[in-house]
């Protein structure tokens, strides 16, 4: 069971095809969740044709950089495809929280970039930030470590999991190709990872393990009367 994640109170808006393939990551970079190995990726996959470089763009939101993406864009040799967009913070004018303006660019992106950590403990985890990329229904290239469950969640919705540079080359050559088209097409399928479908889970298993105790016993080693 993956834990429910609720929808904030955010109106989507239908997809638009921008002028150029936009790529956007969202949230914290760190040693272990950095962009030298995309960089490497986009770095071969722009150098393929001359003309990719004035058509693509990664926008990256979002706080502090880590020295080793710090460095990897310092020496990526197409300076005018990154964009450092900082922080989106409150605004004083239209009243819009931070946390909606977020929400919003990321509905406008052609793809949306999800870095997932080498740390050990990651192998295990789902990071949170793949819930909010699915409230947007936007295409997701994500670069996974050693984490089987998190490659099946992204395919289940026809997103990119990579696990290495040619992986990566690859997607971009499908991104590109679908975006030159204009069939970058919202997924148009809700997130089925709420609190309710969670609850809903567990009420299932509950009352499954009180009409078949036993056959829960065998497979899980439990006993019915440890849930009372």
């Amino acid at each position: 069971m993956i834990a429910g994640v609720d929808a904030p109170d955010f109106e989507r808006v239908p997809y638009q095809r921008s002028k150029q393939l936009l790529i956007g990551h969202f949230g914290l970079l760190s040693v272990t969740r950095n962009l030298e190995e995309f960089l490497a990726a986009l770095e071969k996959f722009l150098a393929a044709d001359s003309t990719r470089a004035a058509s693509v763009r990664l926008h990256i939101y979002g706080g502090s950089m880590d020295a080793i993406s710090a460095l990897a864009i310092e020496n990526f040799p197409y300076p005018g495809v990154i964009e450092d967009k900082g922080r989106l913070e409150n605004d004083a004018v239209t009243g819009e929280s931070g946390r909606l303006r977020v929400l919003k660019r990321m509905n406008e992106m052609d793809c949306l970039l999800l870095l997932h950590s080498t740390d050990a403990f990651c192998e295990e985890y789902i990071p949170s930030k793949y819930f909010k990329y699915l409230w947007t229904q936007r295409p997701v290239l994500g670069l996974i470590h050693s984490n089987p469950l998190l490659m099946e969640m992204l395919q289940e919705f026809d997103h990119w999991p990579a696990q290495n540079i040619a992986e990566i080359i690859h997607a971009f050559e499908e991104l590109y190709r679908r975006w030159q088209a204009d069939e970058l097409n919202d997924r148009n399928t809700a997130s089925p990872y709420t609190t309710g479908n969670a609850v809903q889970s567990i009420y299932d298993w509950v009352k499954q393990m009180q009409t078949d105790p036993q056959g829960y016993d065998e497979i899980d080693n439990l006993r019915l009367r440890d849930i009372h």
